[in-house]
Order: structure tokens, then sequence, then C-alpha cells
């Protein structure tokens, strides 16, 4: 755990919103002079603040989460062009600002029971193929509740529509 708290375990303990610690954190990033920690909530909270301003309301702490988990994704694209073109150093930094970013969402899911839980609801839908996908991952989705990241579900159940596929 960093000094900062790990996002959503420490706020059990204190009963915070996520919104709330993302404040209570940039404040003492500030204290500490840790400018990429501080300038990760600072664009963080403000793509917060635009989603707000969209929906006319604040945000629940699932929709935080889901805005921290589009941040993530960009990152992640971003990390993906800069390799491309010889950027490892800025590769690096999106990196670690990843990091900063899964420090707020919930503890991931191992593989393993990832993969229980796909093949059990693959099963209770009577899914068979790759035609199928569009029905299982929102049920998938729904069951493993963002303690899966997306594509590593996508990927997941598309390995077991198409071993379902070559069994039939």
């Amino acid at each position: 755990m960093s000094q900062f708290g790990s996002g959503v375990v420490a706020r059990g303990m204190r009963s915070m919103s996520l919104a709330e610690q993302l404040v209570s954190d940039l404040r003492a990033a500030m204290i500490a002079g840790d400018t990429v920690r501080r300038d990760v909530i600072r664009f963080l909270r403000a793509s917060i603040t635009n989603a707000e301003i969209e929906l006319h309301r604040a945000l629940t702490d699932d929709e935080i989460l889901g805005v921290i988990r589009g941040q993530i994704k960009q990152r992640r694209d971003s990390i993906e062009l800069f390799r491309k073109g010889g950027r490892e150093d800025l590769a690096e930094s999106e990196t670690a600002q990843i990091g900063i970013l899964q420090d707020y969402l919930p503890s991931q899911m191992d593989e393993a029971s990832a993969r229980e839980i796909v093949a059990r609801v693959a099963s209770e839908l009577g899914v068979h193929g790759p035609r199928d996908m569009g029905r299982l991952m929102p049920e998938l989705m729904k069951a493993t509740a963002g303690r899966v990241e997306g594509r590593t579900l996508s990927m997941l159940a598309r390995e077991e529509l198409d071993r379902r596929s070559a069994g039939a």
C-alpha cells in the first residue's frame, strides 16, 4: 500500500467516497511533492468533472471507476503508439501513470478464477461459438463486476467460444 492509500481498499476502512479519496490523495501528493501522482489525479478529476457536466449530476463511485478504466485504456493505447514510434521514455511514463490509476480499482481477479466464471456463464447462457460473443460479454461484465480487465475478459471469452465451437 502506498502512502496515499490503496484506493478502494483503503476507502472501505475510512468510508470515504472515491471522489473524496481523490481529493485527499491529491492533497497528500502535493504535500509530498509527488508531481506525477498529482498530475495523474488532477487529470482524472478533470475527466470526472467533464462527465458530471455532461450528465448534470455527480458521478457515483461505480461511474468514477468507469472513468478510471477509460483513463487506463487511453494510456495503454498511448503506450502502444509510443513504442511503435520508438519513444520508450514516454511509454514508461504512461506505464507509471497506469500504476497510479490502478490503485483506485478493486483488486483484480486472477486468471484461473476468471476462466471459471467465463466457462460457467457460457454454460448458463448455452452459447456455442464466436457468434455468441455479443450475448456472452455483457453477462461476463456483470459477473466479474470490474474485477477483470475488459481486454482480458474478451480474450478469455473468445477462447471459451472457440473451444466450444471446436467441440460442437
